[in-house]
């Protein structure tokens, strides 16, 4: 009989049986308008991905075998998942189910997809999982299984699934959209925070109503009397399977039963049958229970212990025989008894026996072995930490911190103890459990001193918490100086030792911002290129020039592309932010989406965080403003649930108010630059004050100070001065010339333009390649000016960077303005007003547009040149010259008043006068035309 044959045939003796159980009949008791609902899924008239919610006995299962036997009949193929408890822990198992039952299709999947499922398939132990490229594979697999019939996958106790396929199946649902295929997951109420289930349909499965409780009730056909039954329905209070189990031990209503609450109540009624049962019998159901045979499983199950002889449990209603020949827990609540009624002796020897059984399979040997043992046993930790490291690579690293804890528990050698919880603290940082961080560094103990792992969580700790980088970063170069000791075994960066403690070494090097620092670190790691992973050595700044640094960095990324759809989520974010810096994230973005997309699903994390980060800084340079004002709000959110987050958190901050200052909301851009700068110049953060100093440039540029522009830019850095570790230079290159321009300083405008092309800064990146110019043609002779201005714009590196190229064509066009090109500077400065429009950056927008409306009065002089009068200050001065005072200027133009006095002395400098009074014949002997204009004495527009 082919497979899923045999998958018709017992789909139609459960159902048969739970709808008994239920009710009897087609139509359920009570369950009409849940029925009607669900199979909505079946005629697309839904989204395809529900999740079926409920009490333990409330009918989830019932509701979906009926789902399923209409599935079948409208010719359907049905996929059933299983999660199992004793599974959870085995990271794929959930969709090794899957991909065993439709492996026929894999075939006609791509090579891609094939490479991607094999480790699901063959349960290989050397690949790194990465969880939404499996999912896209996943999504690809059931759309060539229903290319002939349409596949239903059923996820039964989805709650159980082990956390990565919980993973993957959640953003499978989310992305599905074929009407051939849909996914039902049933779980439990209580757990519905173990399944990743945003963005999928939900069914919430009620308790039934008096009236439908009372007939369920009397289909039970036990004779009960009035005060039994009065009893009784209040202590079912509308479960199903309670109004079905119960009746069975009226008996021993009265004796304290129906006090307790309801699941313990009908696992204590499952329970008090074993007590009729052999021993040999109840040894049999345990084991059986341990090895993840379930109740109403509708699929061959993976488990190989096989029970022989146990007939009197179907008699005693705790199991059912399936159309195989093989017997299954009736109900996962009567599995569940079985275990809450055995001895720990029992379920010891009971696990032992298993460990027998899967000599095979590492994980599940293990996981016997475990909870079998009983002392310190050396052996038993190390095939744990195996175990755990297995699981790491499969991407379940909440299992593997549970396994590397049970190991160093049974660890009989101090040191290795001590490492073994380490691993476990690292394991839980880079997987976001930072709460359990605390109480794993309470269980490491070293014989001497702190044990190196020791050290590198705590530092990892105290640095996201407090900002501390001097302490931390001598005490992990010490570490460093003796990495030769380090080694765990471990190949994967998540928990290698010395990668871990390069790569915060680097971190905390780069936020620092301190060259002596600096050099350490580049010292130190001289000796350990080798060891260390190409990936973090990306972030070891100042060794070589910029250009030679970043030519370097596209090599290394380059290796990356091909690799990226294995790349871990850890690994995608770690090479995207160099990517960001040197103009490679075509091929880089939509790895980090799905990164960051993978690990905030799971709330928030340290992880989660920095990946949103560059994603926030990517969007912000492509003019994606409104999501990454989004994405940004999502992560200051995940700050708030991850313990020790202080860093990230005003990492996060520096960016969003540079990103407000851009949207005109300066009071939010100060008082974020307010707030980093309060945290980090006590401790020393220079990344963040030149992120702060970023910000109050832009403000300044927005409230036209072009003066405290400049003096705020070169505090960053210096004219004609490029610091040899920063390798996104595009942060500040067009902001300090242009402030130097527009406040007089043009000397060291050229000198940094100079710099930037001696440096050959235009092989940094195509973005990089377009702003050289631009900021060259702000520089420029006049003959020559015109064409530099040109070839910025119409660089293909510019094309995706919209503020910056909005930016350049503003100064051509009040270039042009100044020229007397009219025309010329027309088409110019409308290219900038809409393009500062779409963004939605209304204060550089309205620049623009009184640059246009200043066509016509252009003055006679060059950006930069001292005599011109800027468009905002031409606005000023008129205003100033009908009698308006410095408030009621500062109001119409939404300066400040102290803006306002600075723009008035530069004036006066400019005109040659010292007093208000003066303004309106300066401003006629400035520009005639200006003077004959109808709109002289108003204000412009």
């Amino acid at each position: 009989m082919p497979p899923y044959e045999s998958v018709k045939l017992l789909n139609r003796v459960l159902v048969a049986h739970n709808l008994v159980m239920h009710g009897g009949g087609l139509d359920l008791v009570g369950r009409q308008t849940d029925m009607a609902w669900l199979s909505r899924l079946l005629i697309g008239d839904s989204g395809r991905a529900l999740v079926v919610s409920g009490e333990p006995g409330v009918g989830k299962t019932a509701l979906i075998e009926q789902l399923c036997a209409r599935a079948v009949t409208d010719g359907w193929r049905v996929v059933r998942v299983l999660g199992v408890e004793a599974e959870e822990s085995f990271s794929l198992g959930g969709l090794n189910q899957i991909v065993v039952a439709l492996q026929e299709f894999l075939p006609g999947c791509d090579a891609a997809d094939q490479a991607v499922l094999a480790p699901v398939l063959d349960g290989a132990s050397d690949v790194e999982v990465a969880v939404l490229r499996l999912g896209m594979a996943m999504v690809n697999l059931m759309t060539v299984a229903a290319q002939n019939r349409p596949v239903l996958l059923v996820v039964d106790d989805a709650h159980w699934l082990d956390d990565v396929s919980a993973e993957v199946l959640g953003a499978v649902g989310r992305r599905l959209a074929n009407p051939r295929v849909g996914i039902v997951a049933v779980r439990r109420t209580q757990d519905a925070s173990a399944f990743p289930a945003a963005g999928w349909g939900e069914l919430p499965v009620a308790p039934l109503g008096a009236e439908d409780s009372a007939q369920l009730l009397v289909r039970a056909g036990v004779a009960l009397t009035p005060m039994n039954r009065s009893t009784i329905l209040t202590a079912a209070a509308g479960n199903p399977l309670a109004l079905t189990e119960l009746p069975r031990c009226a008996d021993q209503i009265g004796t304290g039963l129906e006090t307790l609450p309801l699941t313990e109540r009908l696992v204590t009624v499952f329970g008090a049958r074993l007590g009729q049962l052999a021993t040999e019998v109840r040894a049999a159901l345990l084991r059986a229970a341990l090895d993840g045979i379930k109740g109403g499983a509708p699929v061959a199950s993976r488990a190989r212990y096989v029970m022989q002889s146990v007939e009197p449990a179907v008699a005693a209603g705790l199991l059912v025989v399936d159309p195989s020949g093989q017997f299954v827990f009736r109900h996962p609540l009567a599995r569940a008894a079985v275990v809450a009624q055995s001895s720990g002796q029992e379920i010891r020897h009971a696990h032992r026996d298993l460990a027998e059984l899967y000599d095979d399979v590492l994980v599940r040997r293990a996981s016997h072995l475990a909870a079998a043992a009983t002392g310190a046993d050396q052996d038993l930790a190390d095939l744990l930490a195996e175990a755990a490291r297995l699981s790491v690579r499969r991407g379940g690293l909440g299992a593997a911190v549970e396994w590397l804890r049970r190991a160093a528990d049974l660890s009989s050698d101090p040191r290795r103890r001590a490492e073994l919880s380490g691993e476990a603290v690292i394991v839980a940082l880079r997987g976001g459990r930072i709460d359990e961080v605390q109480d794993l560094l309470g269980s490491v103990q070293s014989p001497e001193d702190e044990s190196p792992l020791e050290v590198l969580a705590d530092a990892f700790r105290t640095f996201h918490a407090d900002g501390e980088v001097v302490f931390n970063h001598r005490r992990l170069l010490s570490l460093l100086g003796r990495a030769e000791t380090l080694d765990t075994g471990s190949v994967n960066q998540i928990t290698n030792p010395v990668n871990m403690i390069t790569n915060l070494v680097l971190e905390i090097t780069n936020f620092a911002g301190d060259a002596y620092m600096r050099c350490q670190t580049n010292a130190a790691l001289l000796a350990l290129e080798a060891r260390v992973s190409p990936a973090i050595l990306l972030y070891r700044f100042g060794v070589a020039e910029i250009v030679d640094c970043a030519r370097s960095m596209r090599s290394v990324l380059n290796n990356y592309v091909e690799l990226l759809p294995e790349l871990g989520p850890q690994l995608s974010m770690l090479v995207s932010y160099p990517a960001y810096c040197v103009g490679a994230m075509s091929e880089f973005r939509a790895p980090l989406q799905m990164a960051f997309n993978q690990l905030s699903e799971h709330g928030g994390s340290i992880d989660a965080i920095e990946g949103g980060y560059v994603v926030i800084l990517d969007l912000m340079a492509t003019g994606h403003w409104a999501q990454a004002e989004q994405v940004g709000a999502t992560c200051l959110e995940m700050t708030q649930q991850a313990h020790g987050s202080q860093k990230v958190h005003h990492q996060l901050l520096a960016v969003l108010g540079l990103l407000a200052a851009w949207r005109g909301d300066l009071e939010t851009a100060r008082r974020y630059a307010a707030e980093v700068t309060t945290w980090a110049r006590p401790r020393g953060l220079n990344y963040f004050l030149d992120g702060t100093r970023r910000i109050d440039v832009q403000v300044a540029l927005a409230e036209a100070d072009y003066e405290a522009a400049y003096q705020t830019a070169i505090g960053i850095s210096a004219p004609g001065y490029f610091p040899r570790h920063v390798i996104a230079v595009f942060d500040d290159m067009l902001d300090l010339v242009e402030a130097a321009l527009l406040s007089g300083h043009r000397d060291e405008a050229r000198a940094h333009v100079d710099e930037a092309v001696r440096l050959n800064l235009a092989e940094v990146s195509p973005r990089v390649a377009a702003l050289v110019l631009a900021i060259s043609a702000m520089t420029a002779p006049d003959a020559e000016a015109y064409e530099l201005y040109q070839s910025a714009l119409d660089h293909p590196g510019i094309v995706d960077f919209p503020f910056d190229r909005a930016r350049i064509a503003l100064a051509q066009g009040m270039w042009l303005r100044r020229k007397l090109r009219h025309t010329e500077a027309r088409a110019a400065l409308q290219v900038a007003a809409e393009g500062f429009d779409r963004l939605g950056a209304p204060v550089w927008a309205s620049r623009a547009q009184a640059e246009l409306r200043a066509t016509d009065n252009s003055l006679n002089h060059s950006l930069g040149e001292t005599a011109a009068l800027t468009a905002q200050e031409q606005r000023i001065a008129e205003l100033a010259a009908t009698g308006s005072t410095t408030k009621d200027i500062a109001a119409q133009l939404a300066l400040s008043p102290r803006t306002v006095e600075a723009h008035l002395r530069r004036i006066f400098r400019k005109l040659g006068i010292t007093r208000r009074a003066a303004l309106s014949d300066a401003l006629r002997q400035h520009d005639p035309v200006t003077s004959s204009s109808p709109e002289v004495g108003r204000q412009p527009g």
